[in-house]
């Protein structure tokens, strides 16, 4: 079993410029995966190009020698009647996000037709374990003085 790393939470805020070839506005969702884990998020009803989610979704990460194990893989959705509809889809390679903390960008969105749209993704990394051990400086204060009041 892998060791567990740490709590990668990922806020999905919003898209812009996805492609709605529908009479009406679609309504969207979109799926992250990461390390073989899916979640979502939940449907903006008539989102249409500009949807909206603001939605809070949260991975372990586990250690894993794989570089694929790095990267997030988004994709848009359109939520259809009988069969949902991919608008776009995309990657993000989270080693940057592990070693410094956070990452808040818009990642493209495509398909084989090309460029569908960008997601606006805020991720925040946070360790697992017990916090770095401090090494606290010696006093210059003598043992009997350090804490004592003076008279």
């Amino acid at each position: 079993m892998s060791k567990e790393l740490g709590t990668l939470v990922v806020v999905v805020l919003k898209a812009r410029n996805l492609p709605d070839d529908h009479f009406y506005k679609q309504d969207v969702y979109t799926k992250l995966t990461l390390q073989g884990s899916t979640k979502k998020t939940g449907v903006d009803v008539k989102g249409g190009q500009r949807p909206e989610w603001d939605e809070e979704l949260r991975f372990t990460v586990t250690e894993n020698a794989t570089q694929s194990a790095k990267k997030l893989e988004i994709s848009c959705w359109s939520k259809e009647s009988r069969q949902d509809t991919l608008v776009g889809k995309g990657e993000v390679d989270i080693s940057d996000t592990l070693r410094t903390g956070e990452f808040d960008d818009w990642v493209p969105l495509s398909t084989d037709k090309g460029q569908r749209g960008d997601i606006y993704l805020e991720m925040t990394w946070f360790a697992a374990g017990p916090p770095p051990a401090l090494s606290r400086r010696p006093s210059k204060l003598k043992p009997s003085e350090r804490l004592s009041r003076p008279s």
